[in-house]
Order: structure tokens, then C-alpha cells, then sequence
């Protein structure tokens, strides 16, 4: 075989080899394409996957930022809450302490009143009694006087009454002894 004979079979050969090595080639160019396309939609698929949990955990975290904000606002409003209260049942108590005082005192002033009260009458009734007992011991020697008074006038009145008829009997027995 001559050279352009041997040329010529191994064009043909390869021709032969060439179109299936290009149908190979070929289809693995096609499905090499169509994995890039499979792995570029993949990765587009997954970034955007990952954009929207990084979105979704953006606002999980803006929303946790909230809630916590939220949270401490409640606190500080509860913290106030409880001074408030502390200060306000502080100030019950006091007020109690002071009313519980006050009647304290006011029974004390009362309990006072009331004995010297009950001791002024008591100094009155006293008094009034030993006014009483004046009264009736110069009632009685008022009586007694007025009596003595009253029996001297009678006495003077039965007297007076009776000195004509004295007189008279003194005549009458000076007039029988002189007759004597």
C-alpha cells in the first residue's frame, strides 16, 4: 500500500472513528452543558435558598431584637410597678402606724377626759354633798334657833298673857295677907 493509500484508509479510519468520537464528544460536550446548567440552576436555586434564609433570619432577628426590647421595657415597666408599690405600701404602712397612733392617743385623750371628768363630778357630788350636809346642819341649828326663838317668844307672849292675871294674884294675895 502506497503511502497515499495508507493515508487514505487511515482518513478513512479515522473519519470512520471521528464521526462516533465526535457523536462521543458530542453528547458528553451536551451533557456537560446540561450539568453546568442542572448545577448552575442548583446553585442559583441554593443562593437564592440561602438569600431568603438570610432574609428570614434577618427579620427573626429584628423581631428577637423587638421582643427583647419588648421585654426589657416590661421589666423596667414591672421594676417600676414594684418601687411604685413598695413606695405606696412604704406609705400605707406609715399612714396606718400614724392612724393606730392617733387612736392610741385619742383613746388616751378619751380615757383622760373621761376621768377627770368622772373625777370632776365625782369632786362636785363630794362637794355638793358636804354642801348638802351645810345646809342641812345649819337648817337644823336655824330650826333649833327658831325654836328656842319661837318657845322664849311663846314663852314671853304666855307671859305677857298671863302678867295681868299674875299680877292680879299677887294683888289678890297681898290683898289676903294684908286681910290677915
Amino acid at each position: 500500500m502506497s503511502e497515499s493509500g495508507k493515508q487514505g484508509a487511515a482518513g478513512d479510519l479515522a473519519g470512520a472513528f471521528g464521526e462516533s468520537y465526535r457523536t462521543v464528544v458530542q453528547s458528553a460536550v451536551d451533557a456537560q452543558q446540561r450539568n453546568v446548567g442542572l448545577a448552575q440552576d442548583w446553585v442559583e436555586s441554593l443562593t437564592g435558598l440561602l438569600e431568603s434564609q438570610a432574609e428570614t433570619n434577618r427579620a427573626l432577628t429584628r423581631a428577637m431584637e423587638s421582643y427583647v426590647k419588648v421585654v426589657d421595657e416590661s421589666l423596667e415597666a414591672q421594676a417600676r410597678t414594684n418601687r411604685a408599690l413598695a413606695e405606696s405600701m412604704e406609705s400605707y404602712k406609715e399612714v396606718v402606724e400614724r392612724v393606730s397612733n392617733l387612736q392610741e392617743k385619742n383613746n388616751e385623750l378619751t380615757q383622760g377626759f373621761f376621768e377627770k371628768v368622772t373625777g370632776e363630778l365625782q369632786s362636785q357630788a363630794e362637794s355638793s354633798q358636804a354642801i348638802a350636809r351645810g345646809m342641812v346642819e345649819g337648817s337644823q341649828q336655824q330650826m333649833e334657833a327658831f325654836q328656842k326663838m319661837l318657845a322664849e317668844a311663846t314663852e314671853s307672849y304666855t307671859s305677857l298673857m298671863n302678867a295681868p292675871f299674875a299680877l292680879y294674884q299677887k294683888n289678890l294675895e297681898a290683898f289676903r295677907q294684908g286681910e290677915k
